[in-house]
């Protein structure tokens, strides 16, 4: 899994596969690593349109400033370090957003590796350095 800082925005960002309902199609994305995310994966509305996400389910968020809004989830696949998941992407209601945010979630079997001062994003596979440990 590729990690970089935006050399525009200076925010972390990885690179990411996704993919919905259409067969064999597979789109490369760039989205803003989000620690503040507790769920998988937001995805633009045009993103979603893009794969031929299917919608899954209604629910409802809380924002930070712990305001609840409506929330669409789709159905959609994602390849991290070469393993395919399913997940729920929400929906980012702002038409004009096009960028993907990756929550927390979707890193549950990794360590996140954050250095600020030198613009470094790693992951590493939890079980690998339990393995290191022993």
């Amino acid at each position: 899994m590729i990690g970089i800082f935006d050399a525009r925005d200076g925010s972390p960002k990885v690179v990411i596969e996704i993919s919905g309902s259409k067969e064999g199609y597979k789109k490369q994305i760039t989205a803003l690593f989000d620690t503040g995310h507790s769920g998988s994966l937001s995805l633009p509305i045009l993103d979603l349109i893009d794969i031929g996400a299917q919608l899954s389910s209604v629910g409802e968020a809380e924002l930070a400033n712990g305001y609840p809004i409506p929330v669409l989830y789709f159905s959609v696949k994602v390849i991290v370090d070469g393993v395919e998941k399913q997940v729920l992407a929400s929906m980012i209601d702002n038409p004009k957003s096009t960028e993907a945010i990756c929550g927390v979630e979707l890193f549950s079997s990794h360590i996140a590796l954050v250095n600020f001062k030198k613009q470094e994003l790693k992951f590493v596979k939890a079980e690998e350095v339990e393995e290191k440990k022993e």
